[in-house]
């Protein structure tokens, strides 16, 4: 096992190696790194939600709403019921256009181990820091412009292997093995621990301006009220990337326990958007046109948070 130098547990000697099954749950960052590298570091640890594991049904649940409400109501003004209830009728809430395959379902069982996931979304004051410390380059920053290059927004425009490397950046300096979230784990924290609920929003349903954005484009991470676990912007602000390949069939042959994903593919998975069971997939990086025309490899408003893979709650020492 390699040691990082960069960051310690408080339990060992600096430069000694915990065993690989040893929990990790006291962090301490090296005072000798660079001020902003520790307050990322910092920043990064404290702000993990600890999720507990567990089972929950994953997939496009659906919903019961009154068959009176849906023809008679106002668009998207539903009345939820029980599935007992006399006007009953049930309904997904991912909507496919015609002839497009059913990604979301079938719902399935999974279950979980504990870890930790980031509660926000990873900034670009936060990867400008990152690509500073390693030399990567910068987001493509003559192409955002100020406006939309704000510190404190979800970083973007970077490819998968970007986003993964800057987890994987925090993991090294600080001794945890933090990665970027399955699909398994984005869903079932953004539903509180599997709640049948579709929004990742404080109550579960959508409120514009209220708990989701008003429109097209990201705002600043922890704009709205965070869903009952405490993660930010599971339903605003970017999509996110998941570490997972991409198979539009995966659900009907995904494995119960820890699901990672197919074991390969040409697209990775990309969750977040509004409604929280809605599989999204996009490659790895941008077309060569789009790299040649625009001078970005990354997607447009697709940004990530990461994950740590420790079955106990993480804490800064």
């Amino acid at each position: 096992m390699k040691c990082s130098l960069m960051a310690v547990l408080t339990a060992l000697p600096l430069g000694a190696c915990a065993d690989a099954g040893e929990p990790k749950t006291e962090v301490t960052v090296n005072e000798a790194l660079p001020e902003e590298v520790q307050t990322v570091l910092r920043r990064s640890v404290e702000n993990l939600v600890f999720v507990e594991g567990g089972g929950f049904q994953m997939g496009d649940v659906g919903a019961y709403i009154t068959n009176k409400s849906l023809n008679e109501g106002a668009l998207g003004s539903y009345e939820f019921v029980d599935k007992n209830h006399p006007d009953a009728m049930w309904m997904p809430w991912v909507f496919q256009a015609a002839g497009e395959k059913r990604t979301a379902e079938p719902v399935h069982k999974v279950t979980l181990s504990s870890y930790s996931m980031g509660k926000y979304e990873v900034t670009f004051e936060e990867f400008d820091v990152y690509a500073q410390a390693t030399g990567s380059p910068v987001l493509a920053e003559g192409m955002l412009g100020k406006r939309s290059r704000k510190p404190r927004k979800p970083a973007h425009l970077m490819t998968w292997q970007q986003a993964r490397d800057y987890c994987l950046w925090l993991g090294e300096n600080t001794g945890l093995n933090m990665d970027l979230p399955t699909e398994a784990q984005w869903e079932y924290a953004a539903r509180s621990r599997g709640k049948k609920v579709a929004y990742g929003t404080d109550t579960g349903m959508p409120k514009k301006g209220a708990n989701i954005g008003l429109g097209l484009g990201v705002g600043k991470v922890g704009s709205y009220p965070p869903n009952p676990l405490g993660l930010y912007d599971m339903s605003a602000n970017a999509k996110e990337w998941m570490l997972d390949w991409f198979a539009p069939d995966y659900y009907a042959n995904s494995p119960e326990v820890d699901p990672q994903g197919p074991e390969s593919g040409t697209e990775k998975s990309v969750r977040s958007g509004k409604v929280v069971l809605q599989r999204y997939h996009e490659p790895p990086k941008a077309a060569p046109r789009i790299i040649k025309e625009f001078g970005y490899e990354g997607h447009p408003y697709v940004g990530f948070r990461c994950v740590v893979n420790e079955d106990k709650p993480i804490i800064l020492k």
